[in-house]
């Protein structure tokens, strides 16, 4: 309550100085290109120095302008500058100011295309005009790739890279640092963070369309007016607004997954339109999106040593549906003074059926030459949903601009009703066979004392073992018997499993308040404050049961179930990419109504298997269980000053107070008893901030940053108790202690923008990180369970990351005839990290890629528009053990999509995209070579083809 009484106060002030400064005539007024508005358009005063740059709908206003006979120039890349001559008073409003292309090719691309919301033109403007370092996209840039979601829109961006999830983007990373060191925003907010596995403050973005936004901005360096809660930077997805007349655009497509062998379906609609007196506009876009997903999947566990103790063989079939609605409304009520409405809806269902072939390795009986095969039957509905609104003002008060904002939003995942309402959960139906035939070969049963297991394992062909990534027959060849098959009448039921999450966090209010005011042609200054209140809730429950033979008789086996068992979906085609022959071995599997049957009939059959359930009341599941609320407060102040027509300096300041309490449980063991606990921790982040921006010509940019920002501890990481995995032997802990990390950011870069759309750029980058967050891992003891692998979050010793970027946007207008209507945009980014651990061990940065590269080649002429994209991620850590051989790396992935597009008429367009064409597997590996996979996935090409009409 002090807090939002301090930001009341500070609204106060801010009218107060808006008042006693404001003198002069003001000039305000709307740039477009005939159709849609002009975002970063430039708009001086002839013959002076004094000018500003449109917003994101167009508007200018120009503040303090000497009364009398003045001349405007607007320009704008591509476009004709023209110039306005009015006559000031006190107020004047020149209303609409259109501006036409300044050629014929420009036309080609922008003017055939008026359909589109916004141009590559527009993102090149707001980019060239902003003093913050950043890289922008706009909504007919992202369309013209099939990136279908909001994460995936960014992966083309210099120095942005996307972690995936079944093949669709999902997090977002900026130069290489973790998705939870970035700031993920829509329309300048951060949103509430809910995932299943996850408790970062990474926002998953696989959620929301790609076909509400307007423009993706991603800033690598902050000014004092933006949140700086993101090390790496932050990428803002800006929905679309009321457009200058009304518009209709309607999507309708189909396509085909070519690995779960289904099709795909999607469809969006955009309608908007403004006043007959312009004062009221709105829009509202929809979009649906239902596809049909498979993947193909091989896990190999390790435990005690490097050798493999389970090999996992995974197939999943899933329907995905995501919906998306976008709704803005604004009123004008003079010239000056502007309120407006938005809201946003997003949410992903994700159906999936899931059959899971374990192979026991530690199983291994060397007096038969046999092991254990395992089946995992898996169903379950994963729902992610977000929702939130804001309404907002902006009003010019004198020399003076004020805009203020309230928003809410919530974001929930929850399981949907399987195997019912009341018991939704990741659902598994476990079966085991024993006495299956292996060759001794494979296994070696290493001494504790020699550094090994002490048990069977089978080990990579780079630890002297069979196991060889590169060699399907022998990557496959343990079992003894070529014609081996799971039989039904061997599989007797092992257990089931009832995995529970429930996650809701909510940015019960966010407010924030800026004032922007014009003392002369060469400073103004910059004022503002924000305030987040919010809080998550987190209910996690692991619950295993076994067959209650006492009361329900002998334990069942798979072929006790023949009404519901069936040939495996995608059983034929199963790796087929490796050449694996794997799939025969596969016997039947519970189809999805069968095992809803099965929890359903044998229910009152099964009783709790407490050793190996995460049950709270039994002291499981404390890292999953906690509650947090936590506010943000935070004030700024900059200044902007015009030294001269080449050089412009800001500088400011921001200060932010986080309040965090946090309320878990911890257990104590002697008394077998759960006790509540609370922890609270408040701190300051002060971050200074200064931009150089260096013109010697028109179009040439020549920037220098040097900033500072922090991020929060992760949610996980500040709980104050811990969870044991049982079947993934770990146990992962928190520390509520935890201080938040900082970073001096240091940024230089110069770029070059060309007259017909287009730019070269080239930067270095370095940041300075203080008290860096990773979790430091052991093995031990718990419960007495050995080789428990032990993950506690702790603060690091200082890190630093540092970088090069290139990058060139180019058409080939110089080259003659046909081929003046081609181009290319390529980027890339070149990166170094060092961080050392308590032990002394010296790492990379976790998520740290040396390499990301970006490669389009593209043709655009008249109303054909076909593109090849390429995207290269390197291979980097996500965690460290204190060998090579014990860190995990995601390895390096690259992505080929196609698109092409073709204009009939003023209205229609057919268009086709082919995603996932060089179908390589995703593999997260231990060790900096693939000689030790741990996880290889492959997805399948995807294809559509559809329809689309503009009004």
């Amino acid at each position: 309550m002090n807090n939002f009484k301090l930001l009341l106060s500070s609204l106060f002030v801010l009218f107060t100085c808006s008042a006693a400064l404001g003198q002069g005539a003001t000039i305000v007024g709307i740039v477009n290109d005939g159709n849609y508005p002009l975002p970063g358009a430039s708009v001086m005063l002839s013959g002076t120095t004094k000018g500003v740059n449109t917003d994101f709908d167009g508007n200018f206003v120009l503040s303090n302008v000497k009364k009398g006979e003045v001349t405007l120039e607007i320009s704008y890349i591509g476009f004709e500058t023209k110039r306005v001559s009015i006559n000031t008073n006190v107020k004047k409003n020149v209303g609409v100011i259109t501006l036409v292309p300044s050629n014929q090719n420009l036309e080609e691309v922008i003017i055939t295309s008026s359909g589109r919301r916004n141009s590559e033109a527009r993102a090149l403007s707001i980019q060239k005009k902003s003093m913050s370092i950043m890289n922008v996209i706009a909504a007919d840039g992202i369309g013209k790739l099939p990136d279908r979601n909001a994460a995936e829109t960014v992966q083309r961006i210099q120095g942005l890279s996307i972690e995936r999830d079944q093949g669709e983007g999902r997090f977002v990373s900026v130069r290489g640092l973790p998705p939870f060191w970035a700031s993920t925003t829509i329309n300048g907010n951060r949103i509430p963070t809910a995932e299943e596995e996850t408790t970062s403050r990474a926002t998953a973005f696989d959620f929301f369309p790609s076909e509400l936004i307007s423009y993706v901005q991603a800033a690598k360096a902050y000014t004092p007016d933006m949140e700086a809660d993101g090390i790496g930077g932050g990428v803002n997805f800006i929905t679309q607004t009321a457009p200058a007349k009304r518009v209709l655009n309607v999507n309708v497509g189909g396509g085909y997954n070519e690995k779960s062998g289904e099709p795909i379906y999607n469809a969006s609609l955009t309608y908007g339109n403004r006043s007959k007196d312009g004062k009221f506009g709105f829009i509202v876009n929809g979009s649906y999106w239902n596809r049909n997903w498979g993947t193909d999947n091989f896990e190999a566990r390790r435990k005690g040593d490097e050798g493999v103790f389970r090999m996992e063989l995974r197939d999943y079939n899933g329907v995905r549906i995501t919906k998306g609605l976008n709704g803005a409304m604004e009123y004008n009520f003079t010239p000056e003074h502007k309120m407006h409405f938005r809201g946003v809806y997003g949410t992903l269902s994700d159906t999936e059926t899931h059959y899971k072939h374990r192979v026991r390795f530690d199983k291994f009986d060397s007096g038969t030459n046999t092991a254990r095969v395992e089946l995992q039957n898996i169903y379950n509905e994963l729902i992610t949903e977000m929702i939130g609104g804001e309404i907002g003002g902006r009003h010019i008060t004198g020399n003076g601009k004020f805009d203020w904002s309230i928003a809410n939003y919530n974001n929930e995942f929850r399981y949907g009703g399987i195997p019912t309402e009341q018991d939704k959960s990741y659902y598994v139906v476990k079966f085991k066979q024993d006495g299956v035939g292996m060759k001794p070969e494979y296994l070696q049963n290493r001494p504790e004392a020699a550094g090994g297991a002490g048990d069977d394992r089978a080990y990579w062909k780079a630890d002297g073992g069979l196991l060889d990534y590169n060699d399907t027959d022998a990557l496959f060849g343990f079992f003894s018997d070529p014609s081996f098959k799971m039989d039904a009448s061997q599989m007797s039921f092992a257990d089931l499993e009832l995995y529970k999450i429930s996650i809701k966090e909510r940015d019960n209010i966010v407010a924030s308040l800026n004032y922007e005011h014009t003392f002369n042609d060469s400073f103004k200054i910059k004022v503002g404050t924000k305030y987040r209140d919010k809080d998550r809730r987190a209910k996690f429950e692991d619950v295993y049961y076994g067959w209650d033979e006492a009361n329900a008789g002998t334990t069942p086996n798979l072929s006790d179930y023949s009404q519901n068992i069936i040939e495996q979906p995608g059983r034929a085609d199963f790796l087929n990419e490796m050449g694996s022959n794997i799939q025969s071995t596969f016997g039947p599997v519970l189809s999805e109504q069968g095992m809803v049957n099965f929890w359903k009939n044998n229910k009152n059959n099964l009783s709790v298997l407490e050793g190996d359930s995460e049950i709270l009341q039994n002291g499981g599941g404390l890292g999953r269980n906690f509650n947090v609320d936590e506010t943000h407060l935070s004030f700024y102040g900059m200044g902007t000053l015009k030294l001269s027509d080449q050089f412009t300096v800001l500088g400011g300041l921001r200060a932010t107070k986080t309040e965090t309490e946090v309320n878990g449980y911890v257990w104590d063991a002697d008394q077998s008893q759960l006790n509540a606990v609370r922890n609270v921790k408040d701190y300051w982040a002060v971050l200074p901030m200064l931009h150089v921006k260096y013109s010697p010509k028109t179009d040439l940019n020549i920037r220098f940053a040097a900033t500072r920002s922090f991020s929060r501890p992760n949610f996980g990481d500040i709980a104050p108790g811990g969870t044991f995995i049982s079947f993934d032997n770990e146990f992962k802990g928190g520390n509520p202690n935890l201080n938040p990390t900082f970073s001096w950011n240091f940024d230089l870069l110069g770029e070059y923008y060309f007259k017909n759309v287009g730019v070269i750029n080239a930067g270095i980058f370095y940041k300075s990180i203080t008290d860096p967050v990773f979790n430091d891992t052991y093995q031990g003891t718990y419960n007495g369970n050995t080789g428990v692998e032990f993950s506690t979050p702790v603060n690091g010793a200082d890190a630093w990351i540092g970088g090069i970027e290139l990058g060139i946007n180019k058409r080939f207008d110089f080259l003659p005839g046909f081929l003046q209507y081609f181009g290319t945009q390529l980027n890339a980014t070149f990166m170094d990290s060092e961080m050392t651990k308590p032990s002394g061990r010296k790492v990379s940065i976790a998520y740290q890629a040396n390499t990301l590269f970006n490669a389009q080649l593209f043709f655009e002429k008249g109303g054909f528009n076909t593109r090849l994209a390429y995207n290269h991620k390197g291979s980097y850590a996500i965690g460290f053990g204190e060998r090579d051989i014990d860190d995990i790396y995601y390895g390096k992935y690259n992505t080929l999509d196609f698109s092409a597009s073709y204009q009939i008429g003023k209205n229609w367009t057919i268009f086709t995209d082919v995603n996932n064409i060089l179908n390589n597997p995703l593999i997260y590996h231990y060790g900096k070579t693939e000689d030790r996979p741990k996880q290889v996935e492959f997805y399948g090409i995807k294809g559509s083809i559809g329809v689309k009409y503009n009004l």
